[in-house]
């Protein structure tokens, strides 16, 4: 936008491309969990969202270059039963795919967030993977923390805040990128079966075991998922 434009040389930019490809589909259907669904499958990872009590997000990673309509409705609900375990768990509720869009997992980060009179936030300040849902969170916790230092700038003559904007707001946002890429590592793996691939995805299933059985793990991940 119009911001990034307007920043100086000597902005610095870190980027990553992660090399994972989702499907976003928007169903005209019932959540079929009653919490956010992660699915870890040797097909890729697949992903259970309720947004409303009619309407749920669903993502399937897929190959890097696919187009939004080369899944049929027919491939997507069997594609997304198969690798959340339907048979075990229970099928889920179909409906009419409304929206389809194909997301790069990637992260962005822009440093500093403030040049003289210019400050940073949201999609402006960077972009973050959805892998760990995020961006909402960064996005809001960057507008209150720009609004509460410029009405103590501008009521009171206090310049702390906007003077402390950057350096406050990217201990949270490299905080999230951390956890991000994390989540990232966890959902997503090889599929080869070569001693690399073999050893990462080891790896994966000895984080998955330590979510479901340490009390301590799991508030790390309930503390780093909920909060920013």
């Amino acid at each position: 936008g119009a911001a990034r434009r307007s920043l100086p040389a000597g902005t610095v930019r870190h980027h990553r491309d992660h090399g994972v490809t989702w499907l976003g589909l928007l169903a005209e259907a019932p959540p079929s969990l009653d919490a956010v669904g992660y699915a870890v499958h040797a097909r890729g990872f697949a992903g259970h969202m309720a947004r409303t009590s009619e309407v749920t997000r669903y993502y399937l990673q897929c190959a890097r270059g696919t187009r939004a309509d080369a899944w049929s409705e027919e491939r997507i609900w069997d594609e997304l039963e198969l690798r959340m375990r339907a048979r075990e768990y229970g099928p889920l509720r179909r409906g009419r795919i409304v929206q389809r869009s194909v997301v790069d997992l990637e992260s962005d980060v822009l440093e500093p967030l403030r040049h003289g009179a210019l400050f940073l936030a949201g999609d402006a300040a960077g972009l973050i993977s959805p892998s760990a849902a995020k961006g909402a969170n960064l996005a809001v916790l960057e507008a209150a923390t720009l609004a509460r230092a410029l009405v103590d700038d501008l009521t009171a003559g206090d310049p702390e805040g906007l003077d402390a904007y950057s350096a406050r707001c990217l201990t949270h946002i490299w905080r999230a990128q951390e956890f991000s890429h994390w989540m990232i590592g966890l959902l997503h793996g090889p599929s080869g079966m070569d001693g690399a691939s073999l050893f990462h995805n080891s790896l994966r299933r000895s984080r998955l075991t330590s979510l479901r059985t340490s009390r301590s793990q799991q508030d790390w991940f309930a503390e780093h998922y909920v909060g920013v």
